[in-house]
């Protein structure tokens, strides 16, 4: 079966098309995919009810776990208030729709999160193990933070939204998270355009691909057709993001065509 979504591009887009059109292509004209991994997040929060205090976490993908291509420990920092304040060292575990943070003044446990030491598949399973990290006793503070969707207490979120909490062990109080989601690893996929020296990009992510890991996608061919360029893209992937063999993981493997119409500024994604 085939699918096809259709997006309008912008003028920048038009004038590219229209730059390309105007001169021969073949010769000056390229397409390739670029990919890269970001590994950190800054954001900004704040601690509190009425009288809320702001504070700043610095996160970094520390290691993968064994379990799940999208699970990791988090390292990093928080700073309450601002500049020249001082910085907390943070460790961390992100799973699908959990971020917990830990500052410990304990190093050991630290490092048994960081390094994944509860990692024993003869006495626990995978998921044990990953609610044992989410749980862990002998921090000084600890900061939860959940994705949710729909209503948030009393504030109304659009589509998707952070649910946060602070704690000490014995008080909690809720973090106000200014932004939608906490993905700490991101992979980025860009097709690259090459024409008379410059550069152009097409953001595949923000085409709504499901594009998860590098490798998976690659350049098949590309062509001028009339007012249009045709780009063919193959895909291979997880259809799971699991490393173990869970139910249901597997590979999906197919073709993307896209068509830049220069005429009418849109572009057209086929797949099958």
């Amino acid at each position: 079966m085939k699918i096809i979504r259709k997006y309008w591009i912008s003028a920048f887009w038009v004038g590219l098309i229209t730059l390309i059109f105007f001169h021969p292509v073949n010769a000056q004209t390229t397409v390739t995919l670029e990919e890269s991994d970001t590994r950190n997040l800054i954001f900004t929060a704040s601690i509190g009810k009425k009288a809320m205090m702001p504070v700043t976490f610095c996160l970094n993908v520390d290691k993968m776990s064994s379990g799940h291509r999208d699970w990791y420990s988090v390292s990093g920092w928080f700073q309450i208030k601002g500049d020249g304040e001082p910085r907390f060292p943070l460790a961390g575990i992100k799973t699908s729709e959990l971020l917990t943070l830990y500052y410990f003044n304990n190093e050991a446990l630290a490092d048994t999160l960081l390094n994944f030491r509860y990692d024993d598949n003869e006495q626990y399973g995978f998921n044990e193990m990953m609610v044992r990290y989410h749980y862990m006793a002998g921090f000084v503070e600890k900061m939860t933070f959940k994705d949710v969707y729909g209503e948030v207490g009393t504030d109304s979120v659009n589509g998707r939204g952070i649910r946060g909490e602070w704690t000490d062990g014995k008080m909690r109080l809720p973090i106000n998270v200014y932004r939608s989601d906490l993905e700490i690893l991101r992979h980025n996929s860009q097709l690259k355009i090459h024409h008379n020296d410059s550069d152009f990009y097409i953001d595949l992510y923000a085409l709504n691909f499901p594009l998860f890991y590098p490798g998976e996608h690659a350049v098949e061919g590309y062509a001028v057709v009339g007012d249009t360029l045709r780009v063919v893209l193959s895909y291979q992937r997880a259809s799971k993001a699991y490393a173990l063999g869970a139910c249901g993981a597997g590979e999906e493997e197919g073709f993307l065509r896209l068509a830049i119409d220069g005429k009418n500024g849109h572009l057209d994604i086929s797949e099958g």
